[in-house]
């Protein structure tokens, strides 16, 4: 039942993107701002208290509904399963974001492809075209873990709390960067969020590997581990885009928006992977 929530949730993902704003962070930004003064600990232990709180409290209560709806009938169980898992993805759609940026490129307007990089990259693009092109596919072969398949993981290991469980942590990850929060709060958000990302990062990076040029993805995994010095929270999204561009590297153009095609189909064999994974383990009944 659990492949079958996962299953539809993404095909459902691809007809409903029309209701793609109402899982927008705007119900976690208002329940945050409740919670603001946990932001300006300068206590080590109080803040990541802080962040644990903020970011628990919706899973646990997302898991009390569940097992409620499991114990007056299984069939509202997995609609709840269904809807929750839904809601958690994105919550913008990577594949329709990239490939509008794309038609803007095309088209020759500028300020869309602009506007549309920003969104992708979370952060201002760089102004020269190829430059924003490239920042753009290594966007997307990072963002994939946040919007997808990190949420998937989480699901299957935890079911729809570990779904809200994750989406909290990136929402409360995006919503960080306000001057009046204390570095440690700050500090506590990224090793959070880092280490709840780290193991569907890596199964995604080796599935990109799988689902391109494997040797030169491990290749430059390796590499990139042998120069590495940064906390084991911290690799994520380079791991990601290190691998990714390994396994384009045989099939891709090194630069502009045939890289950037290649990246999109990239993930979506990488997902096609999951999925096969995902079922076979279903069938072992090791998944929620």
């Amino acid at each position: 039942m659990s492949f079958i929530a996962v299953l539809l949730s993404v095909l459902l993902d691809q007809g409903l993107r029309h209701l793609e704003h109402l899982r927008g962070p705007r119900w976690f930004r208002a329940y945050f701002e409740s919670l603001q003064f946990f932001t300006h600990s300068a206590n080590y232990w109080r803040a990541t208290a802080g962040v644990l709180v903020i970011v628990l409290v919706p899973a646990m209560v997302t898991l009390f509904i569940g097992h409620l709806l499991d114990h007056l009938w299984v069939g509202l169980g997995f609609v709840f399963a269904l809807l929750t898992l839904l809601f958690t993805l994105g919550p913008s759609d990577l594949h329709a974001q990239t490939h509008a940026y794309m038609q803007a490129l095309q088209q020759g307007d500028e300020v869309r492809a602009g506007a549309l990089a920003q969104a992708l990259l979370d952060a201002e693009p760089p102004t020269d075209g190829n430059a924003r092109t490239a920042a753009v596919t290594r966007a997307v072969l990072a963002e994939a873990n946040d919007r997808l398949f990190g949420v998937l993981f989480w699901f299957a290991l935890l079911g729809p709390a570990g779904a809200v469980l994750y989406r909290s942590s990136d929402f409360l990850r995006r919503l960080r960067g306000h001057s009046e929060y204390s570095a440690e709060f700050t500090g506590a958000v990224i090793r959070l969020h880092g280490v709840l990302a780290w193991i569907p990062a890596h199964l995604a990076a080796m599935a990109y590997a799988f689902a391109g040029s494997f040797e030169d993805a491990v290749s430059d995994l390796k590499g990139y581990y042998n120069t590495c010095t940064v906390r084991f929270f911290q690799v994520n999204n380079d791991v990601l885009v290190c691998a990714g561009l390994g396994a384009l590297r045989a099939t891709a153009e090194e630069t502009g928006s045939g890289r950037l095609r290649a990246a999109l189909a990239l993930v979506r064999r990488t997902l096609i992977i999951w999925l096969v994974v995902y079922g076979l383990i279903t069938l072992f009944g090791w998944s929620w």
